[in-house]
């Protein structure tokens, strides 16, 4: 069965996990210009950037993941998945 991650608290301690696994030069900060649900941003030593992001709150255990690269330029693809 998938983890759910109902409130920004989870989603928060979930992306410090990950955080915590992807390396010690990487660390993790609100979302704020993401206003459509939960969201929490993971960024690396050098600027490359995660954004998890849950946009239905029907589905907590949906999460989209977005690739940003320091410059800001976003990665083309999304990927969609369930929380296991």
């Amino acid at each position: 069965m998938p983890q759910e991650l109902p409130t920004q608290e989870q989603l928060d301690a979930f992306a410090d996990d990950v955080a915590r696994e992807l390396g010690t030069h990487c660390r993790t900060a609100p979302l704020p210009e993401y206003s459509r649900g939960l969201a929490r941003l993971i960024v690396d030593g050098d600027g490359r950037a995660v954004h998890l992001c849950q946009p239905h709150d029907e589905q907590p255990s949906r999460l989209k993941v977005y690739a940003a690269l320091p410059d800001e330029a976003q990665v083309q693809t999304v990927m969609s998945l369930d929380v296991v």
